[in-house]
């Protein structure tokens, strides 16, 4: 990872950081929602645009980059393990 990358998710790390505590402190909304909607954000946001990624897509137009299937495996599982974790009334207690 570049140095550009890094910036760019400490910098999404920030606002949703500012954001989970800014809906907990204003509307009692508890940081596991928050989190899982960054979450879910991200999963359904690369799910969406996926087609870009195919062979002569937007952002592969000569084929020759792999479909990054691993990060939205990746992406799908942290999304799957917040949902369940919101299930949870000791986590949902945290922030709320």
């Amino acid at each position: 990872m570049d140095a550009s990358t890094i910036r760019l998710f400490a910098w999404f790390a920030a606002i949703a950081l500012v954001v989970a505590v800014a809906l907990s402190m204003l509307f009692s909304v508890p940081y596991i929602f928050t989190a899982a909607g960054f979450a879910g954000w991200l999963f359904v946001g690369q799910l969406v645009t996926i087609d870009d990624d195919f062979p002569g897509g937007w952002s592969n137009p000569d084929g020759i980059h792999p479909i990054p299937w691993a990060p939205l495996a990746l992406k799908g599982l942290i999304f799957l393990a917040l949902l369940l974790a919101a299930g949870s009334p000791a986590i949902r207690q945290w922030g709320g």
